[in-house]
């Protein structure tokens, strides 16, 4: 008898897998209608794609206890002798060779292409059944086995030639692959299926909220501090689809979402963003069935996901494990939210990405505070006519008053606030600037009441330094960088803040008097830093200075128009845009549609963003003997310039790179040692 898992027979486990296969293209019909093929040709290629998938357990050479043999090899060179020709028949042998992994252009070495299969005499007998099976159950048939097997090298060069020679139906290679993926892993797991509605609470919904119930895909436009996750919600609902899939542009709005969505919507949630397992690990424990719940978060197969904005755009060029991810996206209501804050260049490839997203008829909301007009256009032409919900209501308030500081000094100001029991952020361009204003003012006021926020701190003290700000006796002090604009649902007295392009000044806006109908929340705008003219143009600040200070008290919608007034002034758009999409295509045909992309995880970002200078996550050298587990390794990770470690560096057994470097939990990354002596690079 051949065995699939130790104490599972071949028969039992795919027959297992056909039925979890079953149910997926259940929840996928809408996807399954969006291809060049009809539905009931791609059902049964899926199906077949797992009747044959572990095929090749049944041989002679496949073992439990020793590594060398590729099954899933064996299971394409079976499922190609037996499967008639078709229009479909590629797609499900590269699929059945790629289920364990091998997906890659460059996947199978030598050594694989001169490996022997020699199948078990019984397993036609076995396959019977599963053909019986397939019959009795889906209405499919299945071949007849056929144990004349090509050789490894002769099915390796029918691929290659058909997928190397021509542009391929992408759609329909990740349907089969991933929809084979979902259903083995959820065979071997003996997995339920997740399913969860939408229960909105009995608050009354604002008009706009209201409005965003379209169906269809949407535009939601309302200022910061409005509702617009409700209005999310009750567009999703609209949508009738059962999955839903949230993308945030940073780490921290994705964690205060999945706890918000996890304690509001569904217990069901996921999570997505490169430290699942460390946020996990340290807000929640690491239990027995931790591993799980990360694998299934990673390949959105919960009914609510929240995801880093990276996450799909790496997806969309088929990096990592991007088949059954794609799969259960598609077939979500997909939710952008705070777009605003990608460079054109990385817009041009969400653009792209949402294209490859309504070509299988997804859903799609995009929502923003301060979504600039040149998006709206580059929308438009991507989405299936899309409604424009905005919130007339909230553009019309005035919550802040603004005042303007040219000599008066930032800190003290601060101070003075201080003094007068406000609430108050500092808000610098620059780290530096940040961490030394810190410094003076935590001299003169209690540790309790003041913290310093800012890019270049750890996972371990950056989520104690949000757990501080977001709890219960948030400090009173904020000392922070531009990483305040989209990262935090807080709200202060008063905005002390560093003069910046209008767009960025009206997110730092958001964090004052967030929920007030009248202008009773105080900014004080100070001059623009030398230092930060490499982050934002003195140019374009100043006059954002000079439409600030003819509106002492803005609506939000004042605010959109000077926004709006100074796009004119932003060069290269058009160019960056076009940019992001050609770099899309190229990678997308680089890798022939329908292979991984083989590329470390530490260069991903710079696939999705033009960087001004490279940054590297690093561990201060004095933890290298601590002897500390993984969990607390990802714990000390800091993201550092690359120029200030480069040729200092060295790694450890877990793959973890350590640096000589000055960290401090309460200010960060202070920069490199410089007495320390070069280190030579493990490889």
């Amino acid at each position: 008898m051949s065995l699939a898992k130790p104490g599972v027979s071949l028969i039992e486990h795919t027959e297992r897998v056909l039925d979890y296969a079953h149910s997926y293209l259940d929840q996928n019909k809408i996807a399954l209608k969006n291809t060049n093929l009809d539905p009931k040709q791609i059902s049964e290629a899926i199906l077949t794609a797992c009747a044959f998938h572990d095929i090749g357990k049944g041989c002679v050479e496949f073992s439990f206890d020793k590594k060398g043999f590729s099954h899933s090899l064996a299971s394409a060179q079976i499922a190609m002798a037996s499967l008639n020709e078709s229009p479909i028949k590629n797609y499900i042998l590269q699929s059945i060779l790629g289920h364990h992994g091998s997906r890659f252009k460059d996947s199978f070495s030598s050594e694989f292409q001169r490996q022997q299969a020699t199948p078990n005499p019984e397993l036609v007998n076995e396959f019977k059944e599963i053909k019986d099976y397939a019959k009795g159950h889906f209405s499919i048939e299945l071949p007849d086995l056929n144990l004349q097997i090509p050789s490894p090298r002769e099915l390796l060069k029918r691929l290659c030639n058909f997928f190397f020679g021509a542009p391929r139906d992408r759609r329909l290679y990740f349907l089969i692959q991933g929809i084979l993926n979902l259903a083995d892993w959820s065979a071997s797991a003996k997995k339920p299926l997740s399913s969860a509605s939408i229960k909105l609470d009995s608050r009354p919904l604002r008009t706009f909220q209201a409005e965003a119930s379209t169906g269809k895909d949407t535009i939601i436009l309302a200022p910061t501090g409005r509702g617009k996750s409700l209005a999310a919600l009750v567009w999703t609902k609209s949508t009738g689809r059962e999955k839903s899939t949230l993308f945030l542009p940073t780490v921290t709005t994705v964690e205060a979402m999945y706890k918000r969505y996890t304690e509001e919507v569904s217990d069901k949630t996921g999570l997505v963003h490169g430290n699942i397992a460390y946020y996990l690990y340290s807000n929640e424990g690491y239990s027995e069935d931790t591993r799980d719940r990360i694998f299934w978060m990673k390949a959105f197969d919960n009914p609510f996901n929240v995801a880093t904005l990276d996450q799909l755009l790496l997806m969309s060029l088929n990096w990592g494990r991007w088949e059954p991810k794609i799969v259960n996206i598609v077939n979500s209501a997909v939710i952008f939210d705070e777009i605003h804050a990608s460079q054109p260049y990385t817009f041009g490839i969400l653009l792209e990405s949402i294209k490859m997203l309504k070509a299988m008829g997804t859903p799609v909301c995009v929502m923003s505070a301060t979504l600039p007009s040149y998006m709206i256009q580059k929308l438009k032409e991507v989405l299936d006519d899309p409604v424009i919900v905005r919130d007339y209501e909230g553009e019309s308030l005035r919550r802040i008053t603004i005042s303007h500081l040219e000599e008066v000094d930032p800190v003290e100001e601060t101070k003075r606030q201080y003094e007068k029991g406000k609430r108050a952020i500092l808000c610098f361009n620059t780290v530096r600037k940040a961490t030394e204003a810190f410094k003076t003012l935590s001299d003169k006021m209690p540790d309790k009441d003041i913290v310093l926020y800012h890019g270049r701190f750890n996972l371990e003290d950056r989520e104690r330094i949000l757990s501080r700000i977001t709890g219960d006796s948030p400090p009173r002090i904020i000392v922070a960088t531009q990483t305040i604009e989209i990262s935090l649902d807080i709200s202060c007295d008063v905005l002390i803040t560093e003069a910046a392009p209008i767009d960025s000044l009206t997110q730092r806006f958001g964090r004052v008097n967030r929920e007030g109908t009248t202008p009773i929340g105080e900014v004080i705008i100070f001059p623009q830093n030398e230092n930060s003219y490499s982050i934002y143009n003195k140019n374009l600040v100043d006059k954002s200075l000079g439409l600030l200070k003819a509106r002492q008290t803005p609506s939000g919608l004042e605010l959109r128009e000077m926004m709006e007034n100074l796009l004119s002034e932003i060069e290269n758009i058009e160019e960056e845009i076009s940019a992001g999409k050609a770099s899309w295509q190229f990678v997308r045909e680089m890798n022939f549609q329908i292979y991984s992309m083989s590329i470390d995880q530490r260069l991903a970002d710079d696939l999705i963003r033009r960087i001004p200078y490279k940054t590297i996550e690093v561990i201060p050298s004095e933890f290298r003997a601590n002897n500390s587990g993984k969990m607390q390794k990802l714990g000390k990770l800091v993201k550092v310039p690359v120029k200030d470690v480069i040729g200092r560096l060295e790694k450890d057994d877990d793959g973890f790179i350590y640096a000589p470097i000055i960290y401090n939990p309460s200010l960060g990354y202070l920069g490199p040692k410089e007495d320390e002596s070069p280190i030579v690079e493990d490889t």
